[in-house]
């Protein structure tokens, strides 16, 4: 394995699971799916760590030395998140300063397979996207010298939620250049092309404009004293001689659900969730109650795009914390769902799926 000897008993299931994805995927959508994991990943530690929820990791210590935190705290004995076993590795390679990656990816592994964020929002690391962290990773010029001295990204926008949807939007404009390029070719859309060719970062306007207008709507419906109304810039009051009775179509504020079918990085349910926690407030919540009560009864997402899903699912959890920072320690995950891709059945399958009292209806499931 890259011209050294394996020592972890894990090696040979990931590489036969990698094997096994690259067959039914194909080399290009399995590169691609580890490159956008790996991406969500340390972008998402390195959000945290700006926003102070977390310590930093993946900063350079000062001094100038060009070596992340979690390294230089690993030569001073410090990594508690790895397991006896990965700790076995480590202390093999740890002194060998040539072996900054191996310890890097060690390291990088066991610190996101013990965060139960990272796993609640991004999934279970223990699969072959272990294998593949870029050898460059710590080079002049690769990621996490990106990351540290560009100043694409600002302190302040760190802070910002909708930062998950620039980066998606950035992160897939090549892309997205490339299908379309295609269409102009006459070239059909293949499954994998959608979410590049459909992704649109909605600007913040619009989408006040929309959540203004269904969930204040709603809630202005049920009460029309309400003094949410004077904060909602964008709502269409009826004309002043429209005579409109208006029955409200909720009873209580857990009644209220946001859906947004194509979710995205979740701007529109991030939106939402301001104002049912100003709406929360009115209602006399407490804000831990208040949080736990939107990510269960309110917010719904769904999209075609696994990594959208994962950032919608960061972003949401995100804006939570800016009211109620301990969310991130709850093991509370927003409604935010991919959709499954068709797939075709055979009649067997069909069979099986309906038994004998259901096999009156094969027929038709098999035109």
């Amino acid at each position: 394995f890259r011209g050294d000897a394996g020592d972890d008993s894990t090696l040979i299931p990931r590489w036969e699971s990698l094997r096994v994805a690259i067959l039914r995927k194909g080399f290009d959508t399995v590169k691609e799916e580890a490159a956008y994991t790996w991406f969500n990943r340390i972008m998402a530690i390195r959000i945290l760590a700006k926003n102070d929820y977390e310590r930093p990791q993946l900063e350079y210590a000062a001094g100038g030395q060009q070596l992340p935190l979690i390294v230089q705290q690993a030569r001073r004995g410090h990594y508690p998140f790895l397991d006896a076993k990965a700790q076995a590795r480590l202390k093999t390679i740890l002194s060998d300063f040539s072996k900054e990656q191996a310890v890097f990816a060690i390291l990088l592994i066991g610190y996101c397979q013990q965060h139960p964020l990272i796993k609640r929002v991004f999934g279970g690391l223990d699969d072959y996207t272990e294998l593949l962290l870029p050898d460059d990773i710590l080079a002049d010029g690769g990621f996490i010298h990106l990351l540290n001295t560009t100043d694409a990204i600002s302190d302040a926008e760190y802070k910002e939620v909708e930062l998950i949807g620039w980066l998606y939007q950035f992160y897939i404009s090549e892309r997205k250049d490339e299908v379309f390029k295609s269409f102009k070719k006459k070239q059909k859309a293949e499954a994998r092309d959608i979410p590049a060719a459909t992704q649109i970062f909605t600007p913040n306007w619009i989408v006040k404009y929309m959540v203004e207008n269904t969930v204040g709507k709603i809630w202005l419906d049920k009460n029309p004293d309400s003094a949410l109304r004077a904060n909602m810039k964008y709502l269409v009051e009826n004309g002043e001689n429209a005579a409109v009775e208006t029955t409200s179509l909720i009873k209580e504020v857990t009644d209220l659900k946001l859906l947004d079918p194509a979710v995205g990085s979740g701007h529109i349910l991030v939106e939402g969730f301001d104002l049912l926690f100003q709406i929360y407030e009115e209602d006399y919540f407490a804000k831990e109650e208040a949080v736990e009560s939107i990510l269960t009864n309110n917010l719904f997402g769904l999209d075609i795009d696994q990594r959208a899903v994962q950032l919608a699912r960061f972003a949401v959890l995100l804006k939570a914390a800016q009211y109620y920072p301990d969310v991130l320690k709850k093991d509370w995950l927003p409604h935010i769902y991919a959709m499954p891709e068709a797939r075709p059945f055979t009649q067997q399958e069909i069979m099986d799926f309906l038994g004998r009292d259901g096999a009156v209806i094969a027929p038709v499931l098999t035109e």
